[in-house]
């Protein structure tokens, strides 16, 4: 089973992640989501599921693309997108799941964002996020593959992300985050 996860904790992102886990049985995956993400596919869920049994045993921690994050090598087209019209994101989500299917592409260098982290619970109960930082998803990232999990981008699982929209600069706006 897959569990989806999106806690909210005033000030302590990491802290509510691992309360809702904690819950979770053992054998399971989860899949952290932020907020403000969107799925744009309705069936999102078989879609997950498809790429979590394709690639068990090759990643321990998969995220996707997107259409707003800091990261270049999750973004749909290597930047930031501001385009409005959710129209253009069913089409590009669309797109990438037919190209590109269950195909998880592995990420040598640098961390996957929070914004949706896919991952057995086990791999989180060898090192749960850290409390009391913004940079929760970054150290997780970190701490995983430093104990030799395997990270990559699923290439054809999209999602909307807001990230800090309406900010002049949304890859250095943390004001939410606080």
């Amino acid at each position: 089973m897959i569990h989806y996860v999106s806690p909210w904790t005033e000030g302590n992102i990491g802290h509510g992640l691992n309360e809702a886990i904690a819950r979770l049985p053992d054998e399971d995956w989860v899949c952290v989501r932020d907020g403000d993400t969107l799925f744009m596919e309705p069936d999102w869920g078989r879609q997950i599921a498809a790429i979590v049994e394709a690639n068990r045993g090759q990643f321990d921690l998969i995220s996707c693309m997107t259409n707003r994050l800091r990261a270049s090598y999750q973004l749909h087209d290597g930047q930031i997108s501001d385009e409005p019209d959710l129209n253009v994101h069913v089409g590009i989500s669309r797109e990438r799941r037919r190209v590109h299917g269950t195909h998880v592409e592995p990420t040598p260098l640098g961390p996957l964002a929070a914004m949706l982290l896919l991952f057995p619970k086990s791999l989180w109960a060898a090192h749960p996020f850290e409390e009391r930082t913004i940079y929760f998803d970054q150290l997780f990232c970190a701490e995983a593959r430093a104990r030799g999990a395997r990270l990559g981008v699923a290439w054809g699982l999209y999602v909307l992300h807001l990230y800090r929209w309406g900010h002049k600069n949304p890859a250095a706006y943390t004001g939410h985050l606080a």
